[in-house]
């Protein structure tokens, strides 16, 4: 199973990246229509496409510019201070769930 992650800015370069925002680009999967859904109803906010097209009815022009492939599934996952390990494990754990594959 191929997953793409990549920070929020120029990932070769910390100076120009946002750390509490992380992207992440999944397997091809017939539901993925239903991963943000799946993710809200276990108690874990994350959104799709990116930050600065929100609401937008077209393709993010960030994710485009990273060249995603739009049959992938996208999540953006924003992270505070309050954030823990366990809040973590816990949402690789379920996106591993709706993926059938073990971590």
């Amino acid at each position: 199973m191929e997953i793409n992650v990549s920070n929020s800015g120029d990932s070769t370069n910390a100076a120009k990246s946002l750390y509490t925002v992380l992207n992440v680009c999944l397997p091809e999967s017939s539901d993925n229509d239903m991963l943000l859904f799946t993710l809200d109803i276990n108690g874990i906010s994350a959104s799709g496409g990116s930050a600065c097209s929100s609401g937008a009815s077209t393709a993010s022009h960030v994710l485009s510019a990273l060249e995603t492939n739009p049959d992938r599934g996208a999540v953006r996952f924003s992270f505070s201070k309050y954030n823990t390990e366990e809040d973590i494990d816990y949402a690789v754990e379920t996106l591993a769930e709706f993926y059938k594959v073990e971590v």
